[in-house]
């Protein structure tokens, strides 16, 4: 099963999710991490008394850690919040970030709208992220393209994964740098 969070790393290097699913290589969890965990948890307080008006709703359901599982799309995560209004569901993420959501967060969020469709007889059209930084909220619309890139992210780390087999590198090469795990990739450095 893929965790939708896993999609962000495939983004960022397809070759992280590689080395944390078949290899014993273990990620230490940075100060940084530890962080974003302890924002993350803060925020989830905090939204429980606000208003749903930063995602342009008026009204709905709130459910925190949403726990969904689909065998048939391959997919197992915990959804930050959930907002169902009537017929429709909207997954909300919240990032410990001063950027904008990159391909990587849109896949994710996708991956929760695609779980949701798949457990629940709902329609997922958009999901919601959040900076908890800057305070900024972004609507992602669940399109075709988007889906099918996401699909196709999902198959690839599946069969990846299955077969043990270590994939291409980013192309961009500056992330390596950056990267905690760069000392196994021999062909990058």
């Amino acid at each position: 099963m893929i965790n939708p969070n896993e999609l962000r790393q495939y983004h960022y290097c397809p070759r992280v999710i590689f080395y944390e699913r078949c290899t014993p290589v273990h990620r230490q969890e940075t100060r940084r991490m530890q962080y974003g965990r302890e924002a993350h948890d803060t925020e989830n307080a905090l939204e429980k008394q606000r208003s749903l008006q930063r995602y342009g709703l008026h009204e709905g359901q709130r459910e925190f850690n949403v726990v969904m599982h689909a065998p048939n799309l391959e997919l197992l995560g915990t959804a930050d919040l959930i907002v169902t209004v009537e017929s429709e569901t909207y997954p909300i993420e919240f990032k410990d970030s001063t950027r904008p959501p990159d391909l990587g967060h849109e896949m994710q969020l996708c991956a929760y709208g695609l779980l949701l469709e798949a457990t629940r007889n709902t329609s997922s059209p958009r999901g919601y992220w959040h900076s908890t930084r800057t305070r900024e909220t972004y609507a992602i619309e669940f399109d075709t393209k988007l889906r099918k890139r996401t699909k196709a992210a999902i198959a690839d780390m599946s069969n990846f994964i299955k077969a043990e087999r270590c994939p291409e590198p980013t192309p961009q090469v500056a992330k390596c740098f950056e990267c905690e795990l760069r000392n196994f990739c021999a062909d990058v450095f």
